[in-house]
């Protein structure tokens, strides 16, 4: 196909979809069924989701009691991603991102199927891991709404709210023992 003739059939194809999809809901016709949806299995475990999303983010949003966010940084050196990246976003952004990543990764953490690092489940359908993962949702958004006032001081006040969402957590799920350890993500006993 050359072209012009791919070019052309690119054009055609998003009013060729409208076309389908409307005549597909005329009246008199039945709509397709939805197709089944299926959710992957966790790529990770939880220490990964934590490492990767959680510790980051967080610590991004630490900073702020320490760091003006809208101040000018100066770029790292290195070949590192971090030298290389880096600097793609910065300020208020940064912090506001970090709240989302954090609010948003709650959906993660309670992924069925998820393990933790010693191969225990994650305790998904306990009501005290729900309600820590409330509170780590809320936390996430306080920071939100005080990143999106760009004042520094609201979101250190915030800053309260996570970490004893990640500390309540932690006490009854991570501080059992090392990272290997069969104590970790074992439910208390009552």
């Amino acid at each position: 196909m050359n072209r012009l003739t791919f070019a052309a059939a690119s054009l055609l194809l998003p009013i060729v979809t409208v076309i389908a999809a409307a005549q597909s809901a005329a009246p008199g016709r039945t709509p397709a069924p939805a197709a089944a949806v299926t959710r992957p299995k966790p790529a990770g475990s939880l220490a990964q989701i934590m490492r990767g999303i959680f510790f980051p983010n967080s610590n991004l949003i630490f900073d702020v009691q320490h760091a003006d966010p809208a101040a000018p940084r100066k770029g790292e050196t290195g070949g590192s991603a971090t030298a290389n990246y880096g600097n793609a976003y910065t300020g208020w952004e940064i912090v506001e991102s970090a709240a989302v990543a954090l609010t948003d990764g709650v959906d993660l953490i309670l992924m069925a199927e998820r393990s933790c690092q010693n191969g225990k489940p994650v305790p998904v359908r306990r009501a005290d891991y729900q309600k820590f993962a409330r509170e780590m949702r809320a936390a996430g958004l306080k920071v939100l709404e005080a990143a999106r006032t760009r004042d520094r001081e609201k979101v250190s006040d915030a800053t309260n709210d996570l970490a004893d969402a990640c500390a309540n957590c932690h006490d009854v799920y991570r501080n059992a023992g090392p990272a290997d350890s069969p104590l970790r993500c074992t439910p208390p006993k009552p």
